[in-house]
């Protein structure tokens, strides 16, 4: 047999993965406000610190946020692909069963 097997559940299955871990972002978005926000965070010895991060937090947060995207978009995706291999063996199957019919008619 040549070809591929595709199971649609099993890619909406991972689809559904990727959301669990594209929602671990807001952990992430929270964490780094907390820490942007808070001129204790580092300590009274170290809280000069905090504005020189605040830059830095910035930019992680639009890269958090261009990671997060990407996830859903792959998530999106991959769902598209389930929908149309399940599509198309439906159609297949229904192809299959008027010729069928056809032949034994």
């Amino acid at each position: 047999m040549t070809g591929y097997v595709v199971d649609p559940e099993q890619l909406r299955s991972h689809a559904a993965n990727l959301e669990q871990f594209r929602a671990r972002f807001e952990s992430i978005r929270s964490a780094s406000s907390h820490i942007a926000q808070d001129d204790e965070a580092y300590g009274q010895l170290c809280g000069w610190i905090a504005g020189i991060l605040e830059g830095r937090h910035v930019r992680q947060d639009g890269l958090v946020d261009f990671g997060e995207e990407n996830i859903a978009l792959a998530a999106e995706s991959i769902r598209a692909a389930a929908d149309a291999y399940e599509e198309s063996d439906n159609d297949s199957a229904l192809s299959f069963d008027d010729f069928s019919s056809q032949m034994n008619g």
